[in-house]
C-alpha cells in the first residue's frame, strides 16, 4: 500500500502484479510474436516516414495555382517530357511537305486546246472561218467555255487578241511549271502565281480558268502515312532534373507541363498525395504481413535467440537509418550489402537471405520504387548467397564484395541500355556500385568483431581465432593438464575427420574439442592422463567424492569458459560431451561400501548431445581414451573397440537427441578406424635400434 500526501490530501493506492497473465507474457510464442512485431514496426515506420512529406500542405497544388514558395527538386529524376515531344511532332508536321500525284499530261493537253481555241478566234478575225467550234474542247476537257468570253474576244482587234493570247499563255506555262494544286475540291496556284492571277483582267482570268487543270493532286493517304512514319521515329523526350534544381518559382502560375514535373518530383495535389500515402501504407502492410507469416513459421529458433535477434535488429536498423537519411541520388553508393554479409556470417545463409530480401522490399518506398535498383539487388542476392558460403578469411569478404559489385555493374549497364539515361549518370552510378562493393567488404570486417564480442556469436572467424593454440585457455590446459591437452588434440583430429565425412561442421568440431575438457584444469591430477609415477589421488578418497570430482569438470569448464567469453555453442559441448554417461568403476566401488546406492548418483548431469557435432565429440572423446588402453593397436582390435563403445552409447540412449542416422554412424566408425590406424601405425625398427631399446629397459 502506498501513501502520497498531495496538497493536504492523502492518496492511497496499491500496485499488484497480474500473476494470471505472467505465463502468457513470458511464453515463447508470445515472445516470438512480440519480437517479430518489433522488427516489422521499425522497418514499417522507417519506410513510411519517407512519405510523410506527402501530408504537408505545401503539396496542395493544381493546374492554375500560384506557387506559394520556391520549390526545389528533392532528388534527381528522369522526367518524360511529353510536351516537348508533342512540340517536336508539331514542328515536324509543319515542316514536312505534302504528298502529291503529279500529272505531266495536264499542261500539254490544255495548252494544245488553248492554242486550238485561239487559232479558231484568229481565223474568224482573218475571215478564213465563220464560226468557233469549241464543243470538242469542252467534251475533252470537261470545261465549259463561256460564249460571252468568245464574243468579247471576237469584238477585239486581231492584235489585241494576240496580245491577250501571249499574256495568258505565258501565265499558264509558268503556273503549270510552278504547280497547279488540287486539295479535295479546291484548286489553287502556287505562289506567287495566285497573286499574279488576281492582277489579270476579268477576260484574262476567264481564259486562264478555262484552260487550267491541276497537275499536282494532293495524296492525303500517302501524306498521313509519311507523317505517321516520321512520328514513329521521334523518340520520347527525357529531361534529367538534378536534385536541388528550382522547378517552380514563387508567384509562378502552374501550367499542365509544370504540374507534371512537380508530380514527377513528388509534389502532388493534396488529394493525390493522400492517395499515394495510402497506397504506400497498403504496400507496407502487405509486406509486413508476409514478413510475419514467413518468420513466425520458419525462423522461431533465430528470433527467440537473444543474441541473434539483437544483432539482427541492430543491423537492420542501421541500414534503414543510413538509407533513410542519405540522399537517394547516392543510393548506389550506400553499402547495403553489409547487412547481408553480417547476417550470413553471424547467423546462417537461409535466415540472411530471407531477412535481407524483406529489407530490400521495405527500402523500395524510400527509393521511390526504383525497380531497376530492386532487380539488380535481388538478382545479385542469389550470387551473394553462393559466394559468401565459401568465405573463410577476412580478405575473402572484400573479394566477395568486389565480385558482387562487378555483377551489379554488368546488370546495371544492361538495364540502362534499355532506358533513357544520360551516359554520364550511368558512368557515375557504375562507379558508385564498385565503391559500395569495396565499402561493404571493408565495413563488414570492421563491424564483425564488434558483433562477435558484444553478442557472443560464433562465426567461422571467431572459431579460427579460438583455434589458435596461443589462446590463454589452451595455454592453460597445455601447462596445467598436459595429458588432457594431448588427449584434446587427438579428439580434435578424430572429430574433425568424422564431421567432414558426414558433412557436419568440421571446424567447429576441431575447435570445440580443444576446449571440451577445460574443466579438468581445476583438479588435473584426478584424471588418469595427467597422473605421474602411478600416484592416483582417488585411492585416498571415497568413490562418492571421486564421482563428484570427475563429473564436475563439465560444469567447471563451462563456468571458466564463460569468464573468458567463450561462445555458448562451445560451452554447450563441455556439458554435452559426457551426456548422462554412467561411471561404472566408481559405482561398483561404492556398492561395496553401500549396497543400496543408486545408479543415477553415478551419472554425469548432462544434457545429452543435441547436435551431430556434439555427438561426434562425445564418441571421439570416449574412443580416444579407450584406444590408449589397448595393448595391441591393430585395425581389427581398434574397430572392435570402437563398435563396442558406440553400441554402448546407443544402448544407453546417449545419442537419442543428436539426430544421427545409422548410416552416418557407420561412416563415422570407418573414419575413426582410418584415422586411428594412421596415428598408431607400426614403425619400422632400424638397425641398432633393438639394442638401444634393450639397454634402456635394463
Amino acid at each position: 500500500m502506498k501513501n502520497i500526501n498531495l496538497f493536504g490530501l492523502k492518496v492511497m493506492f496499491e500496485v499488484k502484479r497480474n500473476r494470471n497473465s505472467d505465463e502468457n507474457i513470458y511464453s515463447s510464442e508470445y515472445s516470438l510474436r512480440e519480437k517479430i512485431i518489433y522488427l516489422i514496426a521499425i522497418m514499417f515506420v522507417m519506410a513510411l516516414s519517407s512519405k510523410f512529406f506527402l501530408l504537408s500542405s505545401n503539396n496542395n497544388y493544381k493546374v492554375g495555382d500560384i506557387v506559394k514558395s520556391d520549390i526545389y527538386a528533392p532528388s534527381t529524376i528522369i522526367f518524360k517530357d511529353n510536351s516537348a515531344k508533342e512540340k517536336i511532332i508539331e514542328n515536324m508536321i509543319q515542316k514536312s511537305g505534302k504528298e502529291y500525284i503529279y500529272s505531266s499530261d495536264a499542261e500539254k493537253i490544255y495548252l494544245e486546246y488553248f492554242d486550238e481555241f485561239f487559232d479558231s478566234i484568229l481565223n474568224i478575225k482573218n475571215h478564213t472561218s465563220e464560226t468557233v467550234d469549241y464543243t470538242s474542247i469542252e467534251r475533252n476537257t470537261n470545261k465549259k467555255i463561256s460564249p460571252m468570253m468568245v464574243q468579247e474576244l471576237l469584238s477585239l482587234k486581231s492584235s489585241e487578241v494576240k496580245r491577250i493570247k501571249n499574256i495568258t499563255r505565258q501565265f499558264l506555262e509558268k503556273a503549270y511549271n510552278a504547280g497547279i494544286v488540287q486539295e479535295k475540291n479546291t484548286v489553287y496556284y502556287k505562289e506567287p502565281y495566285n497573286e499574279k492571277f488576281m492582277k489579270l483582267t476579268p477576260l484574262q482570268q476567264s481564259i486562264v480558268d478555262t484552260f487550267t487543270s491541276p497537275n499536282y493532286i494532293y495524296d492525303e493517304a500517302k501524306t498521313k502515312k509519311n507523317i505517321k512514319e516520321k512520328v514513329s521515329q521521334i523518340k520520347d523526350q527525357y529531361l534529367e532534373i538534378k536534385a536541388g534544381t528550382l522547378i517552380a518559382k514563387t508567384g509562378e502560375v502552374i501550367n499542365e507541363r509544370r504540374m507534371k514535373i512537380l508530380e514527377a518530383c513528388g509534389v502532388y495535389s493534396y488529394n493525390k498525395s493522400i492517395g499515394i500515402f495510402i497506397a504506400n501504407f497498403l504496400y507496407l502492410g502487405i509486406i509486413s504481413a508476409l514478413f510475419y507469416t514467413i518468420f513466425f513459421s520458419n525462423y522461431k529458433k533465430e528470433i527467440l535467440n537473444k543474441n541473434i535477434y539483437r544483432s539482427s535488429f541492430l543491423i537492420m536498423t542501421g541500414i534503414l537509418l543510413a538509407v533513410r537519411f542519405i540522399n537517394i541520388d547516392f543510393r548506389y553508393l550506400i553499402p547495403v550489402d553489409i547487412a547481408f554479409f553480417l547476417l550470413v556470417l553471424l547467423i546462417n545463409k537461409n535466415y540472411a537471405v530471407s531477412l535481407y530480401s524483406f529489407v530490400l522490399l521495405f527500402l523500395l518506398p524510400i527509393f521511390n520504387y526504383d525497380l531497376k535498383f530492386l532487380a539488380i539487388y535481388f538478382i545479385a542476392l542469389s550470387f551473394a548467397a553462393h559466394i559468401t558460403g565459401r568465405v573463410n578469411t577476412r580478405s575473402g569478404i572484400i573479394a566477395a564484395g568486389v565480385q558482387l559489385a562487378i555483377l551489379k555493374v554488368v546488370m546495371y549497364l544492361l538495364l540502362s541500355f534499355f532506358s533513357e539515361t544520360e551516359n554520364f549518370s550511368v558512368a557515375i552510378n557504375a562507379g558508385f556500385i564498385i565503391l559500395a562493393g569495396l565499402l561493404s567488404g571493408m565495413l563488414t570486417i570492421a563491424f564483425l568483431p564488434y558483433f562477435e564480442k558484444t553478442f557472443n556469436i560464433l562465426t567461422i572467424f571467431r572459431l579460427l581465432e579460438l583455434g589458435d593454440l596461443s589462446h590463454p585457455l589452451l595455454k592453460k590446459i597445455s601447462i596445467e593438464a598436459p595429458g588432457t591437452f594431448q588427449h584434446s588434440m587427438m579428439v580434435a583430429t578424430l572429430s574433425e575427420n568424422a564431421a567432414t565425412s558426414i558433412g557436419a561442421n568440421a571446424v567447429f568440431c576441431r575447435v570445440a574439442s580443444y576446449y571440451h575438457d577445460l574443466g579438468k584444469t581445476k583438479r588435473p591430477k584426478f584424471y588418469v592422463e595427467n597422473q605421474e609415477n602411478g600416484i592416483n589421488p582417488h585411492n585416498k578418497i571415497s568413490p562418492f567424492m571421486s564421482t563428484l570430482i570427475i563429473t564436475s569438470h563439465t560444469r567447471d569448464g563451462a563456468e571458466l569458459a564463460k569468464e573468458y567469453q567463450i561462445p555458448k555453442e562451445i560451452r554447450d559441448i563441455m556439458y554435452e560431451h559426457q551426456g548422462t554417461t554412467f561411471l561404472a568403476y566408481f559405482y561398483n566401488a561404492a556398492k561395496k561400501l553401500d549396497p543400496t546406492v543408486e545408479k543415477d548418483e553415478f551419472r554425469y548431469s548432462g544434457p545429452k548431445p543435441k547436435t551431430k557435432e556434439s555427438a561426434i565429440i562425445m564418441l571421439a572423446d570416449s574412443i580416444e581414451a579407450a584406444i590408449r588402453s589397448l595393448d595391441e593397436k591393430t585395425p581389427m582390435n581398434m574397430e572392435s573397440m570402437i563398435r563396442k563403445i558406440i553400441s554402448g552409447k546407443i544402448e544407453d540412449n546417449q545419442l537419442s537427441e543428436a539426430n544421427l542416422t545409422f548410416q552416418e554412424i557407420e561412416v563415422i566408425i570407418k573414419t575413426f578406424v582410418r584415422t586411428l590406424v594412421s596415428i598408431h601405425h607400426v614403425r619400422i625398427k632400424y638397425p641398432g635400434q633393438e639394442k638401444i631399446t634393450n639397454k634402456t629397459k635394463e
